[in-house]
């Protein structure tokens, strides 16, 4: 059994060595999408049944347009029979690239879509507090009421009203006791 994350960042290093990480990034997106919306082409890829040499013959079939690194690490798991292991080690690589790249992944769930200034001033906020580039992405959820909530790199701030009504409600329990 592989390490996905070790996988993931081994493949990132090799990618940053050849300078090639962005194009790689996207390609790695494009194969999980592919692998993620064809499942059975996933198990094909993972069964045992079929011969290694059959499965990177199609393998450099499907992906004919993709960088070989990407092409030669997803024949690596096909041996391994831990192609199911793809998506993680792609969310890895794609981690590692938005570290380098100085970007930060926030989820803002609220009540109510934000506009889009809302979802500017939020992100240059943070942006400005982190020193990152804060690519935002906004989730509803009718059930906070209203505020929002706020996660990213492991982070998570709740200022939705259901939150703190639940705070509240914490704190007057653990007073009457």
């Amino acid at each position: 059994m592989i390490d996905p994350r070790e996988y993931g960042k081994a493949l990132f290093l090799l990618a940053e060595e050849r300078g090639s990480s962005k194009a790689v990034g996207e390609d790695l997106k494009t194969v999980k999408a592919v692998l993620e919306q064809n499942p059975d082409y996933l198990l094909l890829l993972d069964t045992p049944a079929v011969k290694s040499e059959e499965k990177c013959a199609l393998i450099d079939k499907a992906f004919a347009d993709i960088d070989r690194d990407v092409v030669n690490f997803l024949k690596i798991l096909s041996e391994k029979h831990e192609v199911y292991n793809f998506p993680r080690c792609a969310d890895t690589f794609g981690a590692l690239l938005d570290e380098s790249l100085g970007i930060l992944r926030a989820q803002v769930v609220s009540a109510v879509p934000l506009s889009d200034s809302q979802k500017e001033r939020l992100s240059k906020k943070l942006g400005f507090e982190t020193g990152k580039t804060v690519l935002l992405s906004n989730t509803v959820d009718p059930s906070l009421l209203g505020g929002v909530q706020l996660r990213y790199a492991g982070v998570q701030i709740d200022g939705s009203l259901a939150g703190r009504l639940s705070a509240l409600e914490k704190a007057i329990r653990e007073s009457a006791i």
